[in-house]
């Protein structure tokens, strides 16, 4: 019995993960879940989203799909959620499987396999509910939600395991959070629009999908309004931070996260008025919700930056002190 359980301890740690193996498996699941956003929104805008009529299956009971663009442009997403569903389920399992364990992994890597599941079923129902637009939002939003859940992932893996929490500048933390929030609605706006446009996913196999109407005299126009002008008021409030953050020597990570929430932000507003003034073109629509999903990783990503407030009366100062210093 004391020879056998050392072997069996010794079995149990072949099967082990070092951090540096662990971190290309979280940043796969990272890149595997924003490419899916990618192709989804490609699968709609060819027109091609009830390629496939049923679910799993793909027509007429059959398996496999027939020979055809739309098919197999719809089908071919359905088999990429296996290829996403295997790094979200080796980083969960690779969780437990870490030495030295860290349990700040668990939470989001476990939601990672979860969350793709629950897609895989929510997408089933999208297409048996023929494209209805309250379900196309909500599959978007749930990738979103996977997307924060593989953000702090490749944060926390990043970070040294004892490494003590990030202590940011009160004010810092606050207004990036706000801003953070707003960049949720924003694209939670975005996808109102879109729901309302021209673009159902049904075009390519003939197939009539309901759209969002009724809101005003005209729904896409309002909507597409308010996601623009919201937009807009993102950006200024983006580069009126950035600039803040300079002045007040906030981290230098912070500081570049703006950066990059910024540029993209402005990429997408030049991709936001050429699909306008162009009549929604299904490319430049294409490229416009793809770019929201990397937008979406951006300011996540800045959120985790900034860190959190200390406790205590001297946590304004020494925050500061900590949000200024060197990274």
């Amino acid at each position: 019995m004391a020879v056998a359980e050392p072997a069996r301890t010794a079995r149990r740690e072949r099967f082990t993960v070092k951090e540096r193996q662990y971190r290309y498996v979280v940043d796969a699941a990272l890149v595997t879940l924003t490419l899916i956003i990618v192709t989804g929104a490609a699968v709609r805008l060819t027109g091609s989203g009830l390629g496939c009529h049923q679910w799993p299956r793909c027509n007429d009971g059959e398996l496999l799909p027939a020979l055809q663009s739309h098919t197999l442009i719809e089908f071919g997403n359905r088999m990429l959620t296996g290829v996403v569903g295997l790094p979200c389920l080796l980083a969960a399992i690779g969780a437990y499987r870490l030495r030295p364990f860290r349990r700040d992994l668990v939470v989001p890597a476990v939601i990672l396999p979860l969350g793709v599941l629950a897609q895989a079923v929510i997408g089933g129902i999208t297409v048996l509910l023929d494209l209805s637009w309250e379900v196309v939002i909500a599959h978007y939003l749930l990738s979103c939600a996977l997307l924060v859940a593989a953000t702090v992932l490749a944060w926390r893996i990043r970070r040294p395991a004892q490494a003590p929490p990030v202590l940011g500048n009160r004010l810092a933390i606050l207004l990036t959070r706000a801003l953070v929030v707003f960049g949720g609605y924003v694209i939670v706006a975005g996808t109102f629009a879109t729901a309302s446009g021209p673009h159902a996913g049904g075009a390519g196999t003939g197939d009539y999908v309901e759209r969002l109407s009724g809101l005003t005299g005209n729904t896409l126009r309002s909507l597409i309004h308010l996601h623009g002008h919201s937009a807009a008021v993102m950006g200024f409030a983006t580069i009126g931070l950035w600039l803040l953050a300079r002045r007040r020597r906030w981290s230098g990570d912070l500081q570049r996260s703006l950066a990059a929430v910024g540029l993209l932000l402005g990429l997408q507003g030049v991709v936001g008025l050429v699909q306008y003034h162009a009549a929604l073109p299904a490319g430049v629509v294409w490229v416009h919700a793809s770019l929201a999903a990397v937008l979406w990783v951006a300011l996540v990503w800045t959120w985790l930056t900034a860190g959190h407030p200390q406790a205590g009366r001297g946590g304004a100062r020494g925050g500061a002190r900590a949000a200024g210093s060197p990274s």
